[in-house]
């Protein structure tokens, strides 16, 4: 799992950086379940995953994630995380999360599932107008 959790976190770089959703979708396996802070956001396989991570990033402007802890066992990984940047609007914003990530058991598998537990203050501001 630590070698899936260094390729998921690689992944994400990548998606935070370039925009391209590719390397996330290449990590997930066909049964996949992922799933964001609510049932009404969850995918299923690559093609959900492609659909979920475009939609995520596409929230942002500039992006980068800072992983600041993690714990890892043999099947899921917890990884806690600080993204900052700009909105899509400009505006600058700064948030925390945790996201579980599940494989196989084996460092060369795919990912099998993907939880996103985030504080979701900074958009819902956005949202209502009064960030």
């Amino acid at each position: 799992m630590h070698t899936l959790t260094e390729r998921f976190t690689d992944a994400l770089h990548h998606l935070d950086a370039t925009g391209d959703a590719q390397p996330m979708v290449d990590l997930t396996g066909a049964d996949a379940q992922l799933m964001k802070l609510n049932q009404d956001h969850e995918t299923r396989g690559p093609d959900g995953a492609k659909r979920f991570w475009e939609d995520y990033r596409h929230v942002f402007g500039e992006l980068e994630t800072t992983f600041t802890g993690s714990a890892v066992g043999e099947r899921t990984a917890a990884l806690e995380w600080e993204s900052t940047g700009t909105l899509r609007s400009g505006k600058p914003f700064r948030y925390r999360g945790v996201t579980v990530i599940e494989g196989d058991g084996s460092d060369d598998g795919p990912l099998t599932g993907v939880r996103t537990y985030y504080d979701s203050a900074a958009f819902i501001q956005e949202t209502a107008g009064t960030a």
